[in-house]
């Protein structure tokens, strides 16, 4: 679905990415864990083309990606949910979704479309003639999920959807990124929440200093109390 290969990138003279390389396979989950600073941000934002890399290669589906503008990239099939969820508050839950939505750029039909995000999100069928500044912190992580959706895409970008959430509202997005899965969704997260990562992850991939340092199964993360010390500060 998704391979990096060698990938550099730059914050003007500032080396983030020194050289990451990993693939994501169609149907799972990779979730990418680290330390603030780790450049986990940054890989997602390269692979969106929001932080073009300056070498190395981003191919999705077979087609190299690291020169396309962001815009391009999203019609491919990629969906984003940026962190801070980055809704639009002056719009409504409503207008939130229907803004973004997209045919499926295979077959032209709406696998999700606003009857479906309604299904996965009951609460923004309920709420949807709120603004967006009137939502929760949770249910502004929903609208910011259900506007990836609602491009249609075959695989989703996630930057710390847990983030600022409260423990309960964690619980529901480890749940929706598993029903995401079972639709045969792709999906990259990157996170701080191990216990939320290693729930929904098939591969755990940490990061340290601009690179991969290992890849390995949640099982194994779990029971590796060295590396949780090393690079995650556990």
């Amino acid at each position: 679905m998704l391979e990096l290969k060698d990938v550099h990138t730059y914050y003007g003279n500032s080396h983030i990415l020194q050289g990451i390389s990993f693939s994501v396979a169609q149907g799972k989950c990779y979730v990418m864990l680290g330390r603030n600073g780790a450049g986990k941000t940054t890989t997602i934002n390269t692979i969106s083309g929001l932080a073009p890399s300056r070498s190395g290669s981003v191919v999705f589906q077979g087609e190299a990606i690291q020169s396309q503008p962001s815009w391009k990239i999203s019609r491919m099939g990629i969906g984003f949910v940026p962190q801070g969820r980055r809704i639009f508050p002056s719009l409504t839950i409503k207008e939130n979704l229907t803004m973004s939505a997209r045919p499926n750029p295979k077959n032209g039909g709406n696998a999700w479309d606003l009857e479906a995000v309604y299904d996965l999100f009951p609460v923004l069928k309920e709420r949807e003639k709120n603004m967006g500044n009137q939502l929760s912190g949770g249910q502004q992580q929903m609208l910011a999920i259900g506007r990836a959706l609602m491009t249609n895409p075959e695989l989703v970008l996630m930057d710390e959807p847990s983030e600022g959430l409260a423990p309960i509202i964690i619980d529901q997005i480890g749940d929706i990124v598993i029903r995401l899965k079972e639709t045969g969704l792709s999906i990259l997260m990157v996170e701080q929440n191990i216990a939320l990562a290693c729930r929904v992850a098939d591969k755990i991939l940490i990061m340290n200093k601009g690179r991969i340092v290992c890849e390995l199964d949640p099982d194994e993360l779990l029971a590796n109390k060295e590396i949780q010390h090393q690079y995650l500060g556990v």
